[in-house]
């Protein structure tokens, strides 16, 4: 037990504090977008640097402002409850929970969903890399989070308060246009959705992971993602995939196109890695979709609850026993063996990364090398493959236990 009392409260509350608390914050170099300016200036086009070099006048100045909010409103409770609810806009949850609403019945949910969060993870994971903006500096601030992985990304925008904003906007429309659930049931259900929003948003500024120049851009990158979402909805809501033979080579092949020509950092950040997965699950969902039109069956489509009753609720059991299959034991090995071993990809990255390693345990954040094609392809048909079993594989097996 240290003698630092807010430390201390971190510590038994068992969220990890990332490096610079722990080193002191010898070193802020250890996290992407803290180098001088002459660093990025000479690895970014005239246009970009620029950009760049404005919007640091509000990143620059912004730990100070943010430790003063910490020290006045932190808790012994808050220090727990925010980072555990931060999970709520990790990758892992949505693997696991954007398949409930298909599995109660409700695809079209998901599928929105599924758009609005997979570009706007897309859209501010490319603006962070674009921009290379740092997060808050710690200390002063003092961050407390569950991920170190977390850590190492650039700040703006937030992906956090993209998810956050397009999921929430996402209900709140759906809960306003519902003509089925009563007054105050909708006021509930509204209420429900804005603490959820609340909780993402505030608790990226109270864990010290973000700046309002982070939050701001998100949100709106979130707005974007879901209007877009709408918009497109409405334009193309007679459009039938199954139609088309091309379409599933077309979904594979803007996916792949997307994600290849993304725009490189400057210093190595992680988040890349999210949009490969969240990208390659819309496709996996495009593709599906157009074969569960093909088949044409309603076996195919899982019931509500106003016809299976209570047994619906044993579906999320065997749906994530199927998911957590897939993930965790079936794609990696099948994947990949496909890759190397079919189509004799390989990782073209072996040189470089070996450099990397070498400096890797150091102080300093080491420069981007780049992605293994190899390990794009790969992530990608491996997350693809989840829609593909939510979708086509579930039911079937939801039907061998009566429960479809």
């Amino acid at each position: 037990m240290t003698t630092q009392g807010s430390v201390e409260v971190i510590q038994e509350a068992t969220p990890i504090l990332s490096h610079e608390v722990q080193t002191k914050g010898e070193n802020v170099l250890i996290n992407p977008g803290n180098h001088p300016a002459d660093h990025f200036k000479s690895r970014m086009s005239a246009t970009r640097f620029q950009i760049r070099q404005y919007l640091t006048r509000f990143t620059d100045t912004q730990s100070e402002t943010l430790r003063d909010w910490q020290e006045t409103y932190r808790t012994g409770f808050g220090d727990v409850f925010f980072p555990y609810t931060a999970l709520m806009g990790a990758h892992t949850f949505y693997v696991i929970f954007l398949p409930m609403p298909i599995w109660f019945g409700y695809h079209e949910l998901t599928r929105d969903m599924v758009y609005i969060l997979a570009y706007s993870i897309y859209l501010s994971g490319y603006l962070k890399d674009y921009l290379c903006l740092p997060r808050p500096k710690s200390p002063p601030v003092r961050r407390i989070t569950l991920s170190k992985y977390t850590a190492k990304e650039y700040g703006a925008p937030s992906s956090h308060s993209a998810n956050a904003t397009g999921v929430s906007m996402l209900f709140f429309w759906r809960i306003l246009q519902s003509k089925d659930l009563p007054s105050m049931m909708k006021l509930g259900l509204l209420g429900i959705v804005s603490i959820y929003y609340l909780t993402l948003v505030v608790g990226r500024v109270y864990c010290g992971m973000h700046g309002m120049l982070d939050l701001i851009s998100g949100s709106a990158v979130g707005a974007i993602c879901f209007l877009s979402r709408i918009l497109i909805g409405h334009i193309f809501r007679n459009f039938q995939s199954a139609e088309y033979l091309w379409f599933p080579i077309i979904s594979i092949a803007w996916g792949l196109f997307i994600l290849f020509y993304h725009i490189r950092p400057v210093d190595e950040c992680p988040c890349f890695e999210d949009s490969v997965a969240f990208i390659g699950v819309v496709s996996g969902f495009e593709c599906s979709d157009w074969i569960l039109q093909k088949l044409n069956s309603d076996l195919m489509h899982c019931t509500k609850y106003s016809i299976m009753g209570s047994f619906i609720f044993l579906r999320p059991f065997l749906g994530v026993a199927c998911v957590t299959l897939w993930k965790s034991v079936v794609s990696k090995p099948l994947v990949y063996n496909f890759l190397t071993q079919i189509l004799h990809l390989h990782d073209d990255r072996k040189e470089k990364q070996l450099q990397h390693d070498k400096v890797k345990d150091h102080i300093e954040c080491p420069l981007y090398i780049g992605e293994a094609k190899l390990d794009i392809v790969g992530r990608f048909f491996i997350y693809a493959g989840i829609p593909f079993t939510v979708i086509l594989i579930c039911p079937i097996i939801f039907s061998l236990f009566h429960v479809m």
